[in-house]
Order: structure tokens, then sequence, then C-alpha cells
């Protein structure tokens, strides 16, 4: 999925969040949104995903106006996962996966196959395969994030939403998750803290009071002068043992 993002607006209690924002995220592409607290990252996510209307301007997906694109059409097609997702207790992990195939699901068309197959494939993907028959109540934080990407993924959709996906889960997890976004044949936005998580983005875009300040590859936008004048702190790049750049931090400005 395509996304066009036209000159947006967003407010909260009058309060302005987002100002003027313009961006294009091409079909395929994974692109991370950075930037400090209160830049309007989680505002910008939901508004991609239909859940906060702009104050002004316009996103299209695919050429379509998000805004009128029917409920079940856009659920079929945009997962969000957001930072403060929860669900009920009483569902097992199964259950709660099996949330993502409802905008299926219609008295026409029950249960079958396909819909049994994609959350197999979705525990299998975030390594819970073998927490089907838990409850929500026994998880840990970082289990029960997992377990939200699992109902993301379930949903098979155009355009994946991720809202510090990595927030609550273990080192060994993060990579492995990071990996597994990387690698999907969708459409991903990531919100991310940590700018070398978001070094792996095909693009980053930089949100500075409630402005998109930056949008281009890693490697041309986190450098000395926005780390400084975005995140207060001093830092610089360096190849890592791999090929791959990191960013080293210094102090706070």
């Amino acid at each position: 999925m395509r996304v066009d993002v036209r000159d947006l607006c967003a407010r909260i209690h009058r309060t302005p969040i987002l100002t003027d924002v313009s961006l294009c995220i091409e079909a395929g592409e994974l692109f991370g949104l950075v930037g400090p607290n209160g830049s309007g990252k989680s505002t910008l996510m939901r508004c991609f995903a239909g859940l906060r209307r702009p104050s002004a301007g316009r996103i299209l997906a695919d050429g379509a106006d998000l805004a009128r694109m029917p409920g079940r059409a856009r659920a079929r097609r945009i997962a969000l996962v957001e930072q403060q997702a929860d669900t009920t207790d009483r569902l097992t992990v199964r259950e709660a996966v099996e949330l993502g195939r409802v905008p299926y699901l219609s008295p026409l068309r029950g249960w079958g196959a396909a819909d049994a197959a994609a959350v197999a494939d979705a525990l299998a993907a975030v390594e819970m395969t073998g927490f089907a028959t838990r409850h929500w109540h026994t998880l840990s934080g970082g289990e029960r994030q997992r377990v939200h990407i699992a109902r993301a993924l379930a949903q098979s959709p155009d355009l994946l939403l991720l809202d510090e996906p990595t927030n609550h889960l273990d080192i060994r997890h993060q990579l492995s998750l990071m990996a597994l976004v990387r690698d999907l044949p969708v459409t991903r936005v990531v919100a991310l803290h940590d700018l070398n998580q978001a070094m792996i983005c095909d693009r980053i875009g930089v949100l500075h009071q409630g402005r998109l300040v930056a949008a281009a590859p890693p490697d041309e936008v986190l450098d000395e002068g926005v780390l400084a004048r975005v995140f207060g702190v001093a830092g610089t790049s360096h190849l890592d043992h791999d090929g791959s750049r990191r960013l080293c931090f210094s102090h706070a400005l």
C-alpha cells in the first residue's frame, strides 16, 4: 500500500499536535518514525490507522481518501499495534490472535481453514505457538506485546503500523521482532525511540514539535546536526563489524 500524507494537521482539545505534515510512503517500504517524546508520533500513527480524524489535510491509501474508506475495508488493509494495547483477561492467546480475522468474517463467510492458517502463522512468527492455550492474565508484558503483534499479522494487512513495538521485550525478542518486521512483504511504518533500531529502515521521518523536519534514508537523516537539534544529544555514526552503521551517543547537550 502506498500512503500519501498531504498537509496533515491534528489537534487534541484545541492543542496542535501535528502541523502541515506531508510525506509519501512507497508500497512495500519500511518507514521509521522517530522523534522526542511528545513530537506527535503516536498521533500520526492513529491518523494512518483511521482512528483519529485530522483537523486538516488528507491521507490517501493507494490513491483513496482514508477518511472515506469503509471501516471493514480499512480493518482488512491496515493493522495497528499501539503502545498501550490491551485485551480481556478471559481470552486465551489463540483467541486474542483470532480477533485479527474478524474483519474477514460475516454471516455468509464463517471461520475457515485460511483463518486458522493465518493465526497459526502469526503465532509462529512471534514465537508464541507454545503459548496458544495460555490465558492473557498469565502473560508477561513482553509476551502480551508479541501477542498483539501476532493479532496484527493475522489480519494479513497491506499496511502494518507498529507504535514502539519493542517496548517490554527483552533484547533477543527485540532483535527477532525487528528482523521479522524488516522482512515482511507489506508496507510497514514503525515508530521507535531506539535510533539504532531505526537504522534498518529504508527511510526515516523525524518529527519535532509536531512537524516533519526530515524524511530520507537513515544515513542521510541522523547526522550530528539532527541529533543535537532534535534530540539534544551529541552523537556520531560508525560502521559496525558487520558493515552496518551504528550511532554512538556521548552526552546530552
